[in-house]
């Protein structure tokens, strides 16, 4: 998400509130995660639980 002093601003896919990380402590989502993710807030949206 962005910056904010010493650490990396996060927020979950699809929205929601976001938390500061150490940036050592972050890493890129493997390809089955963001699938993964992507998958759950489709399906999520579809039951109509996400606007």
């Amino acid at each position: 998400m962005g910056h904010e002093g010493p650490y990396v601003q996060l927020r979950p896919y699809g929205g929601g509130k976001e938390w500061d990380a150490e940036p050592a402590s972050v890493r890129t989502a493997s390809p089955a995660e963001r699938l993964r993710a992507a998958t759950a807030y489709a399906n999520a949206r579809s039951r109509g639980e996400v606007p």
